[in-house]
């Protein structure tokens, strides 16, 4: 048998032993045009076997690493929301929260990210949120645009919060910081959403974001 496909045919049988139970999900929203999901471990796993052609994407905003840190070996972070100032109440509820825009750049920063890889949009890329609740509609705009093997990793760097018990609205349920996989509070430079802003990729160095003399406080 040709060893190319040989190879194929290993990391297609690799990927399907990682699956995540669809079954799991009971929600309509949670399931994404491309039918794959990963539980936290099973994303550490798949990438860690090819980490050179298996891209591990962090979609949440800039403020949500910063404050509770990223898993080691994300590839980058590409926000697929935004940060804000703007309020709003939550339907049905005395509670509320403030609005995060959509990243209208979000597919084509990918595509930026690709590109500094030497891929292509067949490349395997695995979308991490902070609970599992953005990662399906940001799947959802990469199908839109063309990609073809995009992962949802279903619980998140975070996890969802625990519905019941003494620890009920608190993140104790699953998600990568909870079980243990490698995570950090430091931000690599190469790894930061400036680096494939199509609105900054054409910026001359000048207008980069660059080191200051912040400290080091979280």
């Amino acid at each position: 048998m040709n060893k190319v496909l040989l190879l194929i045919l290993l990391l297609f049988s690799f990927e399907h032993a990682l699956a995540y139970d669809k079954n799991k999900l009971t929600r309509k929203w949670q399931h994404t045009p491309f039918d794959l999901y990963l539980g936290a471990q099973e994303a550490y796993d798949m990438k860690q076997a090819d980490p050179d052609k298996v891209l591990l994407i962090d979609v949440r905003n800039q403020a949500e690493i910063h404050y509770t840190g990223i898993a080691d070996i994300v590839d980058a972070n590409i926000p697929y929301r935004f940060d804000s100032t703007e309020w709003k109440m939550k339907k049905d509820s005395a509670y509320g929260t403030f609005k995060k825009p959509k990243n209208p750049n979000f597919a084509a920063a990918v595509k930026n990210l690709l590109k500094d890889k030497g891929l292509d949009k067949d490349t395997p890329l695995i979308i991490m949120c902070s609970a599992g609740t953005r990662a399906p509609f940001a799947a959802k705009v990469l199908h839109k645009a063309g990609f073809t093997r995009v992962y949802t990793q279903v619980e998140g760097f975070e996890g969802p919060r625990a519905k019941e018990g003494e620890h009920k609205g608190k993140r104790v349920v699953s998600g990568w910081k909870l079980i243990g996989l490698p995570w950090s509070y430091d931000l690599v430079p190469e790894k930061m959403y400036f680096n494939f802003d199509p609105l900054l990729r054409n910026s001359s160095s000048d207008n980069q974001p660059g080191e200051d003399n912040q400290s080091d406080e979280k």
